[in-house]
């Protein structure tokens, strides 16, 4: 497609996936071969609000994992989806974009490469969406963690800074069917490392040490057991809710997560998937 996406586009959606020079036309009938889709993001270009309602409802029950950047039409054409402008957010784009060059597919790679502004309150809205964090509490204080990363490296610190004892913090997350502090905590570390990689070029060595590794080998290792990926797949594959996903799922394979709070937060868009036989494990 050259420098620019065009306005109008036959099928109006695409996915972006590595390499990221390109954009793959989609419909409707698209699905990701495996969930969490690693690394892959959803265009979607207005160019007429009354024939794009299907695609609304589509994009508004897509997968979790995939983040969705809006292309508004030009000025001059901008009255004919006056019916979809006041409904985007519901949709929870990663970015509403300008027709031209800021939609091309360079532009576009940068954007989902780059860490939001507010980091932790765009982590904890999006678990609030897919609706793990049910109570203000629980939400202040899954967002305190993603903020006091990488300053504080140790559950004992994470407990100070939320005046609570272990024990007090270890019970609220337990209550609410989630995994341990410390799990969270490490997690943190790993998506804002992750982050990084995808905009520092950096030797791993170096930014391992910055956020508290010893050595690479060490912040790969971990990275692995969390998530399932290692620095080379997160440089390599960008975005960061496709990880919060990587790692949703392997705590939720562990029992991490309890099943009969969550089960139809975590495990619904497997079960529709792979059909009757994916069933959420029991936590233990």
């Amino acid at each position: 497609m050259g420098d620019l996406i065009p306005t109008r586009v036959p099928a109006r959606l695409a996915v972006l996936r590595h390499p990221y020079e390109d954009v793959e036309l989609i419909d409707t009938t698209w699905a990701p071969a495996e969930v969490p889709a690693p690394g892959y993001a959803l265009t979607w270009w207005l160019a007429d609000g009354d024939a794009q309602e299907l695609e609304f409802q589509w994009l508004y029950e897509r997968p979790p994992g995939l983040p969705l950047l809006i292309v508004l039409p030009p000025a001059r054409e901008i009255r004919k989806v006056f019916a979809l402008l006041g409904s985007l957010t519901a949709l929870e784009p990663r970015a509403i974009l300008p027709a031209g060059r800021l939609a091309a597919p360079n532009r576009l790679r940068d954007l989902l490469a780059t860490p939001p502004r507010r980091f932790a309150d765009a982590v904890s809205a999006y678990l609030v969406r897919r609706g793990l964090l049910k109570t203000e509490e629980i939400r202040r204080n899954v967002r305190a963690i993603f903020q006091a990363v990488p300053a504080v490296r140790s559950v004992s610190g994470l407990a100070a800074r939320l005046h609570a004892s272990r024990r007090t913090l270890g019970r609220r997350f337990a209550d609410a069917g989630l995994p341990v502090p410390s799990h969270w905590l490490q997690f943190a570390r790993v998506l804002h490392v992750a982050m990084r990689l995808q905009t520092d070029r950096s030797p791993l060595s170096r930014i391992a040490g910055q956020y508290g590794y010893p050595d690479a080998f060490t912040l790969s290792n971990q990275m692995k057991r969390l998530t399932d990926y290692r620095p080379t797949d997160v440089r390599r594959w960008l975005g960061w809710e496709w990880l919060v996903e990587a790692w949703l799922k392997r705590e939720a394979e562990s029992g991490g997560i309890d099943s009969q709070l969550h089960g139809s937060s975590v495990w619904a868009y497997n079960r529709r998937s792979a059909g009757p036989a994916a069933t959420p494990p029991t936590r233990r």
